[in-house]
C-alpha cells in the first residue's frame, strides 16, 4: 500500500513545484530579446507536453490579441523586445499612411508615419502594432508588424466607374479607392453617394472590396451629402418606440396643480425669452429688476430632469445622443418635439416649470448672491433678437413697441447691466475671438444664399446673464463640494504658444514680458491692439488655432478663454445632457438632500458622462463642419467664373485662402497665380522678388470659382481678371 502511495505522491510534490505553463513561455520568451522564436521550438524550449498543447494554442492566441507577443509568420517576440507600439490607424493614404500610439493623452503630434508598403493593408480604425525605426535621413517611421483588432465599421464614400469596374473613394480617413464587385454594387452608379463595409479583406489596401449597403444619391447635391456625414458619424435621425410613447404621455398629462404646490411662484415676475425668429425650443427666459444700488436677475431654465427620470427611455436616448446637433436649416433634437418645442419649451403666456438662478448683482458687475430654486414661470412674450436690437437702437416699429409695451423698462435695464457684465468680463482678460458663423437659405433642398450671421446688442446680453448663471451654478459646486459636470477650458499648448509668439515676433509684436504660462490678458491685449488692422485677421486666426478645446471634466480646472475659476452649463438642458446631469446635482442639493447620498448617487458617474458628452459635442461640431462646407461647395457651384472680393484669411505652403463677406472659402493655389517663382515668408505672405508682388493676409483680392467639389466640400478659386 505504501509502495502505491510513494509514487502518488512524489508526483504531486512535483506539479506543485513546476512552474506554470505561462511562466515557462514567458521565460523563453524573455531570454530571446534579440530575434523572434519560432512558435514550434517555443513549445519544445517551453516542455509544452501534448496535455497542454490545446492551452498552449489558446494562450498564444490571447497574447497576440492583447498585443503582448507579435507573430512574423511562423515565429514569436515580446512585443516589448522588438521596439514596438500599439497603436490605432488614424489615416491612410495612397503611398503612406499614420498610426497613434494608444498611450493616455496622445495626440496627432505623436502619429507615427507609415510607408504604404509597410502598412499590410491596415484600415482606419485598427489597432495594430507598429515596429519603429529610423531611415536613411534619421526620420522616424514605423512598420505594421500585425493587425491585432480589425475595424469593422461602415463608412461612406463616392461611388467611381473606371474601364468597366466600380470602387469607392471613402470620404475621411482613407483615400484609396477600393473596388466593388458587381454583385455588391446594388443600385449605386458612378457619381453617388454610399453607404458601405468591407466585403472582404486582402493583405494589401488595393486586395480589399467594398460592399455596397446604402445608397444616398447624387454626391454633388450637399443635401444627400449631409445624409452621409450622419451615417458617418452614427448620429441618429430617428426617436425609437419607446422614446416617443414616453415623450407622448409627458406631453398628454401636461403640469397637474399639484406639481406647483411645492415650487416657487414666479408668474408676477417679468419674465421674457429671447431667440432668433425660426427657435421652437426655447429652454430659457430671463428677470430683471433693479433694487437700490443691486440688480435683481432671473434667469429662469426649462426643468427637463424634472420630465427626462434617470434610466428611462427618454433619458437613454439623450445620453447617447450628448446634444442636439444644428446644421444648415437643419437640425436634429437630443430630446423629441414633444418636450423641446412643447411642454418644456417656455412658450408665451403658458404656466411652465423652470430652475431658477436668482442672481444679485451690484453696480460693478459683481455677483453677490445666488439662489437656484425649483420654480415655475409664465413668459409675457417670444422675444425676438432683431425686434429688441430694433428697440435699443430705435429703429423699432410701432407694432414692435407695441408688442413689447411692458417689458420695455426692462429690456434697457438689460442693456446697462450688460454692458457692465460685458466690461467687467474684458477687463478681467476674456478674449473677444471673432469667430464668424453662417446663416443658410435653403429652398426645396438646394442652397439659395448664405449670410453671416448677424450678433447684436440683444444676443450679447443674453449671452452675459447666461455666463453668469453658469459662473453661479458651478460656484455652488465647488464651495459645497459636490460632484459636477464643469466647463474647462486648459491653457494653451505649450507647442501651439511657440508658433504664435514667432508669428508675433515676425510681424513685430513684442512677447518678451510672457512667462512659461501665457494669460488670457496677455493675448486679449494683442488682439485688441491690432483691431481694425491689416493684422487682426492674422491675429485673431492664430489665437483661434492656438486654443485647447474647452471640454466637460469632473475636475474643476477653470476656463482660459473666460477667465473663471468656475464653470459650468446650466442653461440649455433642451439641448445639452450635461445640463441635464447639472440640474438633477443641483436639485439634490437645493432640496436638502444629504451630500453623502449626492456623493453616492453621482461621484462614479460624472467622470463617465463628462467624457462621454464631450466625444459627442465633438461629434455635432464636426457634422455641422462637414455639411456646412457641403452646402457653401454647392453654392458656388452656381456661381463658377462670377468675380467676388474676398480677404486673404490664411496661409499655406500651396497657396492661400480667400474668405468672401458671405463666410464662404476658398483655396487660391500658388501654381494658379501669376507666372514667377512664389516664396512663402513669415508664414504671412507670398511674395514673387522679381515682380515683387505680394499676396498678404488681410489684403483685399477679387477671385472667382475655378472648381468646387460638393461631395468633399472643397472650393478652388482663382485669381479674377475682370
Amino acid at each position: 500500500m505504501k509502495k502505491r502511495e510513494l509514487p502518488h505522491h512524489r508526483k504531486g510534490r512535483k506539479n506543485h513545484s513546476a512552474p506554470a505553463l505561462n511562466q515557462r513561455v514567458m521565460e523563453v520568451l524573455r531570454r530571446h530579446r534579440k530575434s523572434p522564436i519560432k512558435v514550434k521550438d517555443l513549445a519544445v524550449l517551453a516542455r509544452v507536453t501534448p496535455k497542454e498543447k490545446r492551452e498552449f494554442d489558446h494562450m498564444m492566441a490571447q497574447w497576440r490579441s492583447k498585443g503582448v507577443i507579435v507573430q512574423e509568420k511562423n515565429a514569436v517576440g515580446l512585443a516589448e523586445n522588438m521596439t514596438l507600439v500599439k497603436a490605432k490607424i488614424m489615416n491612410v493614404q495612397e503611398r503612406f499612411g499614420f498610426a497613434r500610439p494608444m498611450t493616455e493623452g496622445a495626440t496627432k503630434e505623436d502619429d507615427i508615419f507609415l510607408p504604404g508598403r509597410d502598412m499590410k493593408g491596415a484600415m482606419p480604425g485598427d489597432i495594430v502594432t507598429v515596429r519603429i525605426s529610423k531611415d536613411q535621413r534619421g526620420k522616424v517611421e514605423g512598420q505594421v508588424v500585425s493587425i491585432l483588432e480589425e475595424n469593422h465599421d461602415t463608412f461612406t464614400g463616392v461611388m467611381l466607374q473606371k474601364e468597366g469596374r466600380f470602387f469607392v473613394l471613402p470620404d475621411r480617413n482613407m483615400r484609396i479607392p477600393i473596388e466593388v464587385w458587381e454583385k455588391d454594387r446594388g443600385e449605386a452608379k458612378a457619381g453617388d453617394k454610399v453607404l458601405v463595409t468591407l466585403g472582404k479583406r486582402g493583405d494589401g489596401h488595393f486586395s480589399h472590396r467594398a460592399k455596397v449597403l446604402g445608397v444616398f444619391g447624387d454626391s454633388q447635391l450637399a443635401q444627400n451629402c449631409c445624409q452621409a456625414v450622419l451615417a458617418s458619424y452614427h448620429a441618429k435621425t430617428e426617436f425609437d418606440a419607446e422614446t416617443m410613447a414616453e415623450a407622448r404621455r409627458i406631453s398628454d398629462k401636461g403640469i397637474p396643480s399639484s406639481k406647483l404646490m411645492e415650487r416657487l411662484d414666479l408668474t408676477g415676475y417679468p419674465c421674457f425669452t429671447i431667440d432668433g425668429a425660426d427657435s421652437k425650443d426655447l429652454d430659457d427666459a430671463i428677470s430683471l429688476e433693479k433694487n437700490g444700488d443691486f440688480w435683481e436677475l432671473g434667469v429662469h431654465i426649462a426643468d427637463v430632469s424634472h420630465y427626462v427620470k434617470p434610466n428611462s427611455a427618454l433619458d437613454r436616448e439623450a445620453y447617447e445622443r450628448g446634444t442636439s446637433v444644428y446644421y444648415a436649416d437643419q437640425v436634429l433634437p437630443m430630446l423629441p418635439k414633444e418636450l423641446s418645442n412643447g411642454i418644456c419649451s417656455l412658450n408665451p403666456d403658458e404656466v411652465r416649470l423652470t430652475f431658477s438662478a436668482l442672481l444679485t448683482i451690484d453696480s460693478t458687475g459683481k455677483l453677490v448672491g445666488y439662489h437656484f430654486a425649483k420654480s415655475y414661470i409664465r413668459s409675457r412674450v417670444k422675444g425676438i433678437y432683431s425686434e429688441i436690437n430694433a428697440i435699443l437702437d430705435q429703429t423699432a416699429s410701432e407694432e414692435i413697441l407695441s408688442k413689447y409695451h411692458d417689458l420695455l423698462p426692462s429690456i434697457f435695464e438689460m442693456q446697462k447691466l450688460a454692458a457692465i457684465l460685458y466690461k467687467r468680463r474684458f477687463e478681467r482678460g476674456a478674449m473677444n475671438i471673432e469667430s464668424t458663423e453662417s446663416k443658410f437659405l435653403i429652398e426645396n433642398g438646394r442652397v439659395k444664399d448664405i449670410l453671416p450671421r448677424e450678433r447684436g446688442e440683444s444676443e450679447r446680453f443674453i449671452e452675459e446673464f447666461m455666463l453668469a448663471a453658469n459662473e453661479a451654478a458651478a460656484t455652488v459646486a465647488m464651495n459645497e463640494e459636490l460632484p459636477f459636470v464643469y466647463r474647462v477650458h486648459d491653457n494653451p499648448p505649450a507647442a501651439k504658444v511657440s508658433v504664435l509668439r514667432n508669428l508675433l515676433s515676425q510681424v513685430g509684436i513684442s512677447t518678451a514680458d510672457w512667462s512659461d504660462e501665457v494669460k488670457a490678458k496677455q493675448l486679449s491685449d494683442i488682439l485688441e491692439s491690432v483691431r481694425g488692422t491689416r493684422l487682426e485677421q492674422l491675429i485673431n486666426n492664430q489665437l483661434l488655432r492656438s486654443m485647447a478645446k474647452a471640454v466637460y471634466s469632473h475636475e474643476n480646472t477653470g476656463h482660459f478663454g473666460l477667465v473663471l475659476a468656475n464653470y459650468a452649463h446650466f442653461t440649455a438642458p433642451i439641448r445639452r445632457y450635461p445640463d441635464i446631469i447639472i440640474h438633477r446635482i443641483l436639485s439634490s442639493y437645493s432640496g436638502k438632500t444629504p451630500k453623502k447620498n449626492i456623493e453616492k448617487r453621482f461621484a462614479t458617474y460624472v467622470p463617465e458622462a463628462a467624457k462621454h458628452c464631450s466625444e459627442m459635442e465633438q461629434n455635432a461640431v464636426n457634422i455641422e463642419r462637414d455639411c456646412e462646407d457641403c452646402y457653401k461647395a454647392e453654392y458656388m457651384a452656381s456661381h463658377l467664373g462670377e468675380p467676388m472680393e474676398g480677404v486673404i484669411c490664411s496661409m499655406v505652403p500651396f497657396g492661400f485662402y480667400v474668405q468672401l463677406p458671405n463666410t464662404v472659402e476658398g483655396l487660391v493655389h500658388v501654381n494658379s497665380l501669376p507666372d514667377g517663382d512664389y516664396t512663402l515668408e513669415d508664414t504671412m505672405e507670398f511674395v514673387e522678388h522679381l515682380s515683387n508682388t505680394r499676396y498678404k493676409i488681410g489684403q483685399k483680392v477679387m477671385v472667382e470659382a475655378s472648381h468646387v467639389d460638393v461631395s468633399a466640400g472643397q472650393i478652388d478659386f482663382i485669381l479674377s481678371e475682370k
